[in-house]
């Protein structure tokens, strides 16, 4: 659309959304999940591609009589069952036999957005042309790997600052399971507490241009301009980068593995008409 159309003044705005859907329709073997980063991705008839397959929580036990009344376990290879105990995670009981085990996995996330797109501006005065690109998704989750890794509690390297809210205490409210060396109860293991909303919008790029009042036999037009790319990124997603993509296959896709965030840049140039 163009909003200003005059001999000083210009200004164009333009935009487009798009979505897609896909679904898997038959496998000759039957539904199966993939192992990446610790995640497990789902492929499953009726499904779209790459879903997140894991537990569902619901917080963490704040006193030993809200666990022992929730009356969860765990069994082991050897048959040897361990209850939920006060700082333990939550999970939630699908199948409803006070046992968590794989049968009570569920979909818990799906990369695929429900719509994604881009708008820009174009605003011109005289000889000076400012252009914003903006790009967002909407409706994506993202696998944030690297929080499962240094939220966990279970292990000797460092952690983020989240754990200094980490159960310690009978009676405390909190979202952080209580730390302990090899995660025996499985606390950390693939749930949707490392499934976040990857929704964003981004200033893709700021442009500013000037066209020097040059038109001669040599020089058709010279143009001075700055270019600043990846300015802003509003997202309530926790991982350096809503933007990501571990690998070429559908089945990496929403899958952050902690590869290096897409930096700020600024860029200056001259163009030269002959």
């Amino acid at each position: 659309a163009k909003l200003i159309n005059q001999k000083s003044w210009r200004w164009e705005l333009g935009a487009n959304i798009a979505t897609y859907k896909n679904e898997i329709t038959a496998l000759p073997d039957g539904d199966y999940t993939t192992k990446i980063y610790g995640a497990n991705v789902l492929t499953s008839v009726g499904r779209p591609a790459g879903v997140f397959y894991g537990y569902k929580t619901a917080g963490v036990y704040a006193t030993e009589d809200e666990a022992r009344e929730a009356g969860l376990t765990i069994v082991s290879n050897t048959g040897q069952v361990t209850p939920f105990g006060a700082g333990d995670m939550k999970f939630v009981d699908s199948k409803e036999d006070k046992v968590i085990n794989e049968e009570d996995m569920e979909v818990i996330g799906d990369p695929n957005p429900d719509f994604f797109g881009n708008f820009y501006s174009n605003l011109s005065y005289k000889r000076f042309t400012l252009n914003l690109n903006f790009n967002y998704s909407y409706g994506n989750d993202i696998y944030n790997y690297q929080r499962s890794q240094l939220e966990s509690g279970a292990q000797f390297f460092n952690q983020t600052t989240a754990l200094n809210r980490r159960w310690y205490a009978e009676g405390q409210v909190t979202d952080i399971p209580k730390a302990t060396f090899g995660d025996p109860m499985g606390n950390a293991r693939f749930s949707d507490r490392w499934i976040e909303d990857g929704s964003y919008l981004r200033l893709r790029s700021v442009t500013l241009s000037y066209a020097l009042p040059i038109n001669s036999v040599y020089l058709q037009g010279v143009t001075v301009w700055a270019t600043a790319n990846n300015l802003l990124t509003l997202t309530n997603y926790l991982g350096g980068d809503p933007e990501v993509w571990s690998g070429n296959s559908v089945l990496y896709q929403g899958i952050d593995r902690g590869l290096t965030a897409q930096g700020r840049s600024l860029l200056l140039g001259v163009k030269i008409n002959l």
